[in-house]
């Protein structure tokens, strides 16, 4: 076989290669740690402000739906129509069915807030 002598200067330049190939590896796995909870972070935000513009719709639909409910009471009360009075009574239940949708929102919010939080 064949005769090769490691030097000194030869173990610490593999040494010290070796060392930078790992701090490289580790540096790597650092940027793919990061760019993975970037994802996460951008994914649940879009989560959060998706919720918070669909909370903001049923909310401005409960209050137009609540308008409506009372003007027909009112109407219902001047005329002494009872349909009035019924139209009015299944709004009072849409609104009811909004507001659990609305507080079901709340709590997916606070739930993807704290998730955010924990990134």
């Amino acid at each position: 076989m064949y005769d090769l002598k490691i030097t000194k200067e030869m173990r610490m330049a593999t040494t010290s290669a070796r060392a930078k190939y790992m701090q490289y590896l580790e540096s790597e796995r650092s940027k793919e740690k990061t760019e993975t909870k970037q994802l996460k972070r951008k994914a649940l935000e879009e989560e959060i402000d998706f919720l918070k513009q669909k909370k903001m719709f049923l909310q401005t639909d409960l209050h137009q739906t609540n308008e409506k409910a009372n003007d027909l009471a009112k109407e219902a009360k001047k005329s002494k129509d009872i349909n009035l009075f019924i139209q009015s009574h299944e709004l009072r239940k849409t609104i009811s069915e909004k507001e659990i949708k609305i507080n079901t929102l709340d709590v997916k919010l606070n739930e993807k807030s704290l998730e955010l939080k924990d990134i």
